[in-house]
């Protein structure tokens, strides 16, 4: 630490004692060497604080930089969070048309078809980590409000974990059971026109048989149901979203001031 003692202060000093040791002055050198000895000690304390403050404004820009980007991906979850939302919901309504449509309609339609093919429609959210995984990698005891940091943790570590299971969950059904149904009696037909890109067709005479498969009637209810259970739980997503970003936006705007 006394590198950061300028050389002219070195000689300076060095002049001094050998001053008083050749004038056989004991006492006033004994008293200068505890003074340099305390202005040594000084400016040894005052480095280290400024070190300690500059630790501390890096650490502070980090934060911050953290907390925006987690703020930027939790924009984009919610976004697509309530699309998927909106998807489900279109789901949920094609099953009560569907349902409706068997029991009281002899014909196909258009409509029918469209139906039908939105009943395959499985929304798979895609979470944006980019923020959160920086922070893990920076160590979570980063962020220096205690109730933001375990509300940040248990969204990415646990909400999200959740949901994705129970999206698995439906993604499984649909591929051991509503697919095969559909297959049976549908035949998928692309088209980038439509809102979901294509219908599920069927003739005249398989509708007729479709009528009497009750089976068919069961999975557009055990659909309904799976997706319900789904849509509920990213409406909670939602909501934990909605209410993290107010979070973020408080801390942000303290950590700028």
């Amino acid at each position: 630490m006394r590198k950061n003692v300028k050389p002219g202060m070195i000689k300076f000093f060095r002049h001094i004692r050998q001053s008083l040791i050749m004038e056989n002055k004991t006492s006033k050198y004994f008293k200068y060497a505890i003074g340099e000895i305390i202005l040594v000690v000084i400016g040894i304390l005052i480095a280290l604080q400024i070190n300690t403050w500059n630790r501390q404004k890096e650490e502070h820009q980090l934060e911050l930089k953290i907390l925006k980007e987690i703020r930027t991906n939790l924009n984009l979850d919610l976004e697509e969070i309530q699309e998927d939302i909106e998807i489900m919901a279109d789901i949920n309504t094609a099953c009560d048309a569907i349902k409706t449509y068997i029991k009281s309609q002899d014909s196909i339609s258009e409509d029918f078809f469209l139906n039908a093919h939105t009943l395959r429609v499985t929304p798979h959210f895609d979470p944006n980590t980019s923020g959160y995984g920086l922070l893990v990698s920076k160590g979570i005891g980063i962020i220096s409000n205690d109730s933001l940091r375990n509300d940040i943790s248990l969204h990415y570590e646990r909400l999200y974990s959740y949901y994705k299971r129970y999206e698995e969950e439906r993604l499984r059904f649909h591929a051991l059971h509503s697919e095969p149904k559909l297959l049976e009696h549908f035949t998928p037909v692309y088209d980038e026109k439509q809102k979901y890109y294509g219908i599920h067709h069927i003739t005249q005479d398989g509708f007729s048989i479709l009528k009497q498969d009750e089976a068919f009637n069961k999975i557009v209810s055990a659909i309904a149901f799976e997706n319900s259970g789904v849509k509920n739980r990213a409406e909670r997503v939602e909501s934990s979203i909605v209410s993290l970003i107010t979070s973020l936006d408080k801390e942000i705007k303290v950590l700028k001031d």
